[in-house]
Parts: C-alpha cells; sequence; structure tokens
C-alpha cells in the first residue's frame, strides 16, 4: 500500500503524492519497470490528474521515472553495475562533506553523532538492521548537512537515495559485516572530533572499498534467474 513517511506534512496534493510515490520506489514497493498510470494513482490517492501529473515530473527530474511521451511513465530500471558508480561517487562526497565540515563542527555536533551512532549501535545489537539502514542514511546526511554546503547536501541525498533502491532492490537480506561498518562510523566520529583529516579519509576509503567489494561479491552469487525474478533486475 502506498503511504508517506510518518513525519511528512504535504504542503499541498502535488506534494503529498510526490512524497508517497518517492517512498514507495525507494522502499522497492514500486519496482523498477513499474508502470505508473496517472489515473490509477490518482484514485488510490484521491489526487486529480494535475498535481498527479507534478508529481510525476518531479520524480523524473530526480531519476526515479522515466516518462515516454504518448506512452507514459514507468519507474527507472536499475542495473548492479550502478553500485560500483553510485559508492565510488558517495565517498568522493563524503571525503569532501568531512573536510568542510571540520572548518565548522561544533561539540554540539559531534554529540549529536555520537548519539547517533550510538542509537544505531543498539538497533544492530537488537538486529534491526532495516531501521539501522535508514539511520546510516541519517548519519552521512548530517555530515553533509555540518559542511552548511546546499550543493553537497543535495547530491548527497540523491546518491544515497540511489543506494537505498540499489541496496533493497539486488541485496535486501545482505547484513554481513555490519557490525564493521558501524566500529568505522564511530571511529569516523572520533577522527572529525580530532580534526585529523588524513585518518578520516583512510577510514572512509577502506570502508566505502569493503561496502563496495562485499556488494559486488554478493551481486555476483545471485543466479541469473534470481536477477530476471522482476521487471529491471539485469546481470549486466
Amino acid at each position: 500500500m502506498l503511504t508517506a513517511s510518518d513525519s511528512f506534512k504535504p504542503r499541498t496534493k502535488e506534494d503529498y503524492a510526490y512524497e508517497v510515490l518517492r517512498a514507495a520506489i525507494l522502499r522497492c514497493e514500486l519496482k523498477p519497470g513499474d508502470r505508473l498510470v496517472l489515473d490509477s494513482l490518482g484514485a488510490h490517492l484521491g489526487i486529480s490528474s494535475i498535481p498527479m501529473r507534478a508529481a510525476l515530473l518531479r520524480l523524473q527530474s530526480e531519476g526515479f521515472v522515466d516518462i515516454t511521451p504518448h506512452i507514459g511513465a514507468v519507474v527507472s530500471d536499475l542495473n548492479p553495475a550502478s553500485i560500483e558508480h553510485v559508492s565510488v561517487i558517495l565517498e568522493r562526497l563524503e571525503l569532501l562533506g568531512f573536510e568542510l565540515a571540520m572548518l565548522r563542527v561544533t561539540p554540539e555536533d559531534i554529540a549529536k553523532l555520537r548519539c547517533l551512532v550510538r542509537e544505531m549501535g543498539e538497533l544492530l545489537a537488537s538486529g534491526n538492521t532495516d531501521r539501522w539502514s535508514e539511520m546510516n542514511g541519517s548519519y552521512h546526511r548530517c555530515i553533509a548537512a555540518f559542511s552548511d554546503n546546499k550543493l553537497l547536501v543535495e547530491f548527497t541525498g540523491r546518491a544515497l537515495d540511489d543506494w537505498t533502491r540499489l541496496r533493497r532492490w539486488y541485496l535486501p537480506e545482505v547484513v554481513q559485516q555490519l557490525g564493521q561498518a558501524q566500529a568505522e562510523h564511530a571511529q569516523m566520529v572520533e577522527l572529525l572530533a580530532q580534526r585529523d583529516l588524513v585518518g578520516l579519509a583512510n577510514v572512509l576509503t577502506m570502508h566505502h572499498r569493503r561496502i563496495r567489494n562485499m556488494y559486488h561479491r554478493a551481486v555476483a552469487e545471485l543466479t541469473a534467474s534470481e536477477l530476471r525474478k522482476a521487471p529491471g533486475r539485469s546481470a549486466g
């Protein structure tokens, strides 16, 4: 069922439609290749075609939806090759984010990150890996926000959204090495507090390369039939 997040407070019907569809795409409830029929979606959400169309155009501008004139809209496709592309971009964006944050970060900011990491550790210990992954995104968005650079915040958010779709579509059950990732998150916070950019860059680089390698191995283990379970999965 298509629903918005509990925390979202839409200002307009267009905002509501946009948020509901965006959340469903990120959760892979709307799968790559799924058709998005304007009338059906509008009836389901109780929204007329004009705000629905505007919402689809916004999603198209963010790469979540492909629209073909006179044919219609579909959820954009995914390819496992994008795991490498998106991860490399995230690594570069996060290194820049840490570098800029290091110039501005306050003791209160560090305390916020430590609290976030602590909550993530508790979630991991309880086995709630789904919620841990959501908070992992919040952790990385926090770093970008501390840079006080709007473009960096925007690009980091978009890269994290792409990563979320890739992870949930291809590898929803992969949880190996999350304990090590958790430890690296805590280490990065302490290096940020110490203004140790060299040490932080080393940890961040190892973190992303290890994650990339883990995901590549997991994708390689998927059989061709598993990759073809649903529209959009492709081994190419």
